[in-house]
C-alpha cells in the first residue's frame, strides 16, 4: 500500500441526508471574533479551510434572537434578513471552493449576557427551564418558561432556521451541549426541575428537543441537513461539575437512540458545564482523547457521527474510521493551525503540516469576549481578508536582491527567517548565540505538559531545511562592529527578553530587594530551566507573571523530588491567563496533588534572611525559603538593537540600509505575538516603511454612505457585501 492508498479513506465521499461531503474532514464550529457583523474577514477565514481541503466547513455559535446575545462576546447571529445578506457572502464564498456550509443554532439559555438585547422579552429576563428560575451565578436573573414561551422559542429556533437556509447553509447544527443551550438544559436533570410534562422522567426532559427539532425538520424542508451537536458528561470535571451534564454512559446512548429518526448526523463532544473538558490543551489532553466518552455512542446511531479530540496524526483519523468509532474527523484547532492540512494529506506532504500545539491561545482570543482570533502556530489566522495573508502562498519580494541577516533563532527570529526565505530574499543568514533552534522554547518545553509547543521548533527547522537561501548559523554571538561588518543589507534583531530580578510587582509598582537578601539564591525561570542552578529544599516562587510558567516551575520542581514547594502571588487566581485557555482548573489540581502550596491574593512585603513575608487581606504569614524564584517582569534585550540604532551614521559606510527589530526584543509578549511580529515585517520587508505595518481592512459602517463601507489605507472603498 503506498503512502496515498493509507489515507484513501480519508477522501471517500460520505452522503449527510440530502448533502454529499467530497471527504471526512469536517472544520467544527468555532468562534473567530468576526461573526456575522464582520463578513469579510468571516469568508476569508472560512473559505480559507475550504480552500485546505475541508470537506465541511461550518462558521460557528449562533444566536437565533437578540434575548440571548452574548455581547460582548463576537459570535454568530441569524435575527433578521440582514444576517442573511451577510451569511450568504460567507456561504457562496465556501461553495466556491467546493465544500458544504455549516451553522450552529443556539439558544444560548440562562448562560446568555443579553447586553445587545437588554433581555426585554414577555417571558422575563432570560428563560429557562426550571420552574424555580435559577440562574447560573454569573448570568443574573431568569424567567420561568410557561407552555407558551416554549412554544415561542420552538418558534424562534424555526424561523432561524429558514434563514440560514435562505443563506445557502447546508447544514444546520442545533446545539445540545457544554450545558449552554436550552435543548441541553431541558435534557439535565440539574437545571430542568420543572415537574409538567416537559420535566421529570428522561422523556419527558427530552421531549422539548424532540418538538424542536421535529419542527425545524418540517420547516427547512428535505434540501438542508440537519444535526444535533450533543455534549456528554465526562465525569471527571473539576469541582464537582460533572453531575451538569448527561452520562455517557446513561441517559446519552438514550437520547441518541430516540432522537436519530429526526436528525441526518451527530456531532458529539464531551463537557457538561465546563467545555474546557472539549477545548482541552496540551498539557493535559493528548490526541483523541474524547474517545473514551464518545467512542462507543455511534453504535446507536444509524446517522454520520462527527468526533473531535484535536487530532493532528492522519495515522491516528485513518484509524478512528476504520475502526468505526466516528465518520468524519471534526477540528477547530487543527484546522486553525493549519488550514490545509486535509489538502496536505491528500497530496502526500505529511510533513508539512503545520501541527497544532494545543496552547490554547486561539480559545483565550474567544474567552476573553471580543478578541480577534490568533494562533501561534499559524500567524496568518484571521488575516486572510484584513491582510491578504494565505499561509502557504509567499508572494516574491522587491527588494529580494537584499542579503537579510536575522540576529537570534527565537520564535520571533526563526519566522522572518522562514517567511523572508519563502518571498526568495536573496541570502538570509539566522544567526544563532546558543547552538540550537528555538530560544525560550528550549527551556519553556522542559515545564510539564510543555513538550508540544517543540513542534513549533520542529515546523520551522524543516521548513530551513528546504530553503537554499536560508542558512543557519549556531553558537554566533554578534556584536555591533560584527554587524556592521556582515555584509548585509538589512539587519533584523530578534534577541528576545529575559525575566528579571528587580523585584518590581507590577500589581503596586513596589520593589522587593530579594538580591541583597538572598544573592545567588535568587533565581528567574532561565536560571532554573535554561542554565541548570542549584535550587534548594525550601523553595518559593513569587509570580507576578500570571500565565503558565510560575505554575509550571511549580510543579516542575516538586515532581521532580528532593523540593518543598510554595507559590505566592498577588493576584486573585494563581497564573490567571489559564483561565482563558481553560486550563486553570487541572493546573490547580496537578498542583494540589504534587504538594505545591498556594498563596493567592498574597503581596511580599519584605524579605529577611530566609524568610519572605507576604500580605493577605487576612493575615500576615512568613514564607521560609532556602531559594525564591521571582517570576516576574521580563526585559528586552535590545542592547544590541540599540547600539545600531545609535550607530545609524556608520550604516551606509558599512552597506546597511535598514536595521529593525521583531518580538520580545521590542515588546516581551506572547509566543504567538512574537511570531506574528517576526511574520509580519518579513511580509512586509519591501513596503516603504517595514518598521510600521501596512494598513489593514476595516469592516466598518460609515454615516451618511448609502452603502456599507470599509476603509482601506485611510481610502473608503465600496463594500461588496
Amino acid at each position: 500500500m503506498g503512502l496515498s492508498d493509507r489515507y484513501d479513506i480519508l477522501f471517500e465521499p460520505v452522503r449527510i441526508g440530502p448533502k454529499t461531503a467530497r471527504n471526512r474532514f469536517w472544520q467544527t464550529p468555532h468562534a473567530t471574533g468576526f461573526g456575522t457583523d464582520f463578513p469579510g474577514a468571516m469568508a476569508g477565514y472560512r473559505e480559507m479551510k475550504a480552500e485546505g481541503g475541508w470537506g465541511v466547513v461550518f462558521t460557528e455559535a449562533t444566536s437565533i434572537a437578540p434575548e440571548v446575545d452574548k455581547s460582548p462576546y463576537v459570535l454568530g447571529r441569524m435575527w433578521d434578513e440582514g444576517d442573511v445578506r451577510n451569511s450568504r457572502h460567507v456561504v457562496d464564498r465556501i461553495h466556491e471552493r467546493g465544500s458544504l456550509a455549516g451553522t450552529e443554532l443556539e439558544y444560548h439559555s440562562s448562560v446568555s449576557y443579553v447586553t445587545e438585547g437588554r433581555g426585554l422579552n414577555s417571558r422575563g429576563v432570560i428563560p429557562v427551564a426550571g420552574e424555580s428560575g435559577l440562574a447560573v451565578s454569573y448570568a443574573g436573573t431568569c424567567g420561568a418558561m410557561d407552555v407558551e414561551d416554549i412554544e415561542e422559542i420552538q418558534e424562534l429556533h424555526v424561523k432561524a432556521a429558514l434563514r440560514a437556509r435562505d443563506a445557502g447553509f447546508d447544514l444546520i447544527t442545533l446545539h445540545c451541549g457544554h450545558a449552554a443551550s436550552i435543548l441541553a438544559h431541558f435534557l439535565i436533570p440539574y437545571y430542568n426541575t420543572r415537574t409538567d410534562e416537559y420535566g421529570g422522567s428522561f422523556e419527558n426532559r427530552a421531549r422539548f428537543a424532540r418538538e424542536t427539532v421535529a419542527r425545524v425538520r418540517e420547516a427547512v424542508g428535505d434540501s438542508v441537513a440537519v444535526g444535533l451537536r450533543f455534549g456528554v458528561d465526562t465525569l471527571d470535571e473539576p469541582m464537582g461539575l460533572g453531575d451538569r451534564g448527561i452520562r455517557a454512559d446513561g441517559d446519552a446512548p438514550r437520547f441518541i437512540e430516540l432522537m436519530d429518526d429526526l436528525v441526518d448526523y451527530w456531532d458529539l463532544v464531551i463537557g457538561g458545564f465546563d467545555w474546557g473538558q472539549d477545548a482541552q490543551s496540551s498539557r493535559t489532553a493528548g490526541e483523541n482523547h474524547e474517545a473514551q466518552y464518545v467512542g462507543h455512542l455511534k453504535k446507536y446511531t444509524t446517522k454520520p457521527v462527527v468526533n473531535v479530540g484535536r487530532f493532528s496524526s492522519p495515522d491516528t483519523m485513518v484509524k478512528v474510521i476504520r475502526s468505526g468509532q466516528c465518520d468524519f474527523i471534526g477540528a477547530a484547532r487543527a484546522s486553525i493551525s493549519d488550514p490545509f492540512l486535509p489538502e496536505k494529506i491528500r497530496t502526500g506532504a505529511i510533513d508539512e503540516i503545520r501541527e497544532c500545539i494545543g496552547c490554547n491561545m486561539c480559545v483565550s482570543r474567544a474567552n476573553i469576549g471580543n478578541g480577534r482570533i490568533v494562533c501561534t502556530q499559524n500567524a496568518t489566522i484571521g488575516e486572510e481578508f484584513r491582510r491578504g495573508w494565505h499561509p502557504e502562498r509567499f508572494t516574491p519580494a522587491k527588494n529580494r536582491d537584499k542579503n537579510v541577516l536575522v540576529i537570534g533563532a527565537g520564535p520571533a527570529g526563526m519566522e522572518c527567517a522562514m517567511v523572508l526565505g519563502k518571498r526568495g530574499m536573496d541570502n538570509v543568514h539566522l544567526v544563532e548565540a546558543t547552538d540550537a533552534l528555538g530560544g525560550c522554547l528550549n527551556w519553556i518545553t522542559k515545564i510539564p505538559g510543555r513538550v508540544e509547543w517543540r513542534h513549533i521548533i520542529e515546523y520551522r527547522e524543516h521548513q530551513f531545511a528546504k530553503l537554499k537561501n536560508v542558512d543557519t548559523i549556531f553558537n554566533t554571538h554578534l556584536s555591533a562592529d560584527d554587524v556592521l561588518d556582515y555584509g548585509a543589507e538589512i539587519v533584523v534583531v530578534a534577541t528576545g527578553s529575559k525575566y528579571i530580578l528587580d523585584g518590581v510587582s507590577p500589581f503596586d509598582r513596589r520593589s522587593t530587594d530579594f538580591l541583597s537578601v538572598f544573592g545567588d539564591r535568587l533565581l528567574t525561570p532561565e536560571d532554573v530551566l535554561d542554565h541548570g542552578k542549584q535550587v534548594g529544599e525550601r523553595v518559593l516562587i513569587v509570580d507576578t507573571d500570571g500565565y503558565f510558567v510560575g505554575p509550571g516551575i511549580a510543579e516542575y520542581l516538586a515532581r521532580k523530588g528532593g523540593h518543598h514547594v510554595a507559590i505566592a502571588t498577588p493576584a486573585e487566581a494563581l497564573g490567571y491567563y489559564t483561565k482563558l485557555t481553560m486550563e486553570h482548573s487541572r493546573m490547580m489540581a496537578d498542583l494540589r496533588d504534587v504538594g505545591v502550596t498556594v498563596h493567592v491574593s498574597s503581596t511580599v512585603t519584605a524579605a529577611s534572611a530566609g524568610t519572605v513575608t507576604t500580605c493577605t487581606p487576612d493575615s500576615v504569614i512568613d514564607l521560609e525559603a532556602d531559594t525564591v524564584i521571582l517570576v516576574g517582569q521580563r526585559q528586552a534585550q535590545d542592547d544590541l538593537y540599540r547600539d545600531l540604532r545609535a550607530r545609524a551614521n556608520e550604516w551606509e559606510t558599512n552597506g546597511v540600509e535598514s536595521v529593525y527589530r521583531i518580538g520580545d526584543c521590542a515588546r516581551p509578549n506572547f509566543i504567538a505575538d512574537a511570531i506574528f511580529s517576526g511574520h509580519r515585517l518579513a511580509r512586509e520587508i519591501d513596503a516603504p516603511h517595514p518598521e510600521q505595518p501596512l494598513p489593514f481592512v476595516r469592516e466598518r459602517r460609515l454615516i451618511e454612505s448609502h452603502v456599507d463601507d470599509f476603509v482601506l489605507g485611510g481610502r473608503a472603498n465600496s463594500s461588496i457585501y
